[in-house]
């Protein structure tokens, strides 16, 4: 196991490292693994600075395709117990195509929660063009917080968020992101500080890659460096405050969501300089929080699995006019079990 730098080096030149490239330390010989007392995989120095300078770091085999292959059977169990009747959302990352007034969105934070692909219904809007597995678009999102498969899995990830130099770094977030053959959407540049803002900035992205991803099932995009050169743009908010007084999540009124702009510079997220980072099942990703990234559609025959876990650093201030929120408040969020 190693982990794999990618700095900018152009289209070309990632997909070349990522076939066949390998750090080296001195005299030729694979630098071992970074980890903590406890086993647990962790960031070098060498990797902390290469994610500061690109927003992204790549750590090749994370975990192992069987645990990949767990994982993904214990979501297909999700699907399958899953009753289709009790969930019309369907998500986009689209803005025209919103569903602002979506309830059973706004309260997912703390759930688990089925989400439809656009193109999961016929016209008649209930009846679905083809098997359930493939018409959902993800499953969120407090996967880890319910879940025994997936709770372990992020209690993985405990290192990793430490080497991160948060001083209290929490798993705010979890979602299963199916991306199926015929039915797999395009996810469009963004940010994810707009979804999950906290003051300073803390929000990192860890991707794990559960089938092979490449451009043609849609693997991740990403800008080198955008997180330095572009200013968050706008934030994914309620319309009204969670009411943080509240201890049993009993709001005094029913919100929307709303974009609202916060540095925006730019009409939309360019996807200028943009390179495609390949994978296969069991490699983590690292974004920053302000890192320009975004995923095509799937025109492959093949699935394009992946499960996010979003983290944050708990010292830092989370905003009440965040879209997600536990009923019960800050306090609930969850902690890593094991600690490095």
């Amino acid at each position: 196991r190693h982990t794999m730098l990618l700095s900018r080096i152009g289209r070309r030149g990632i997909a070349s490292l990522m076939r066949g490239g390998r750090r080296r330390g001195r005299g030729g010989t694979l630098n071992a693994p970074a980890r903590t007392l406890s086993g647990l995989r962790t960031l070098s120095v060498e990797d902390q600075i290469s994610l500061q300078e690109n927003g992204f770091l790549v750590v090749k085999d994370f975990c192992t395709e069987a645990k990949c292959e767990e994982i993904r059977g214990r979501l297909n169990a999700l699907i399958d117990d899953f009753n289709p009747e009790t969930s019309s959302s369907v998500f986009t990352t689209h803005e025209a195509d919103r569903d602002l007034q979506d309830q059973y969105f706004l309260d997912s934070g703390d759930k688990v929660r089925f989400f439809w692909e656009a193109d999961a219904f016929e016209e008649d809007g209930k009846t679905l063009r083809f098997p359930k597995r493939e018409c959902i678009n993800k499953v969120g999102h407090a996967l880890h917080v319910y879940d025994d498969v997936f709770k372990e899995y992020c209690d993985t990830l405990s290192g990793v968020a430490h080497g991160l130099g948060m001083k209290r770094p929490l798993p705010l977030q979890s979602m299963y992101i199916c991306k199926s053959p015929r039915t797999g959407g395009e996810v469009g540049p963004h940010q994810d500080s707009t979804f999950l803002y906290t003051d300073p900035p803390s929000v990192h992205g860890l991707w794990l890659s559960i089938d092979t991803a490449d451009e043609e099932n849609g693997c991740l995009w990403v800008i080198p460096g955008s997180q330095t050169h572009t200013a968050l743009q706008e934030r994914f908010v309620r319309s009204i405050p969670f009411d943080t007084s509240s201890s049993e999540g009993k709001q005094p009124q029913q919100p929307t969501l709303k974009i609202v702009p916060f540095d925006k510079t730019e009409d939309s997220l360019s996807t200028q300089g943009g390179v495609p980072i390949p994978t296969n099942a069991g490699d983590l990703v690292i974004l920053h929080g302000q890192l320009v990234h975004w995923s095509e559609k799937n025109h492959s025959g093949r699935s394009r699995h992946a499960l996010m876990i979003h983290v944050i650093d708990g010292e830092c201030a989370y905003s009440a006019e965040n879209w997600l929120q536990y009923d019960k408040g800050t306090k609930a969020f969850p902690s890593f079990s094991t600690q490095p």
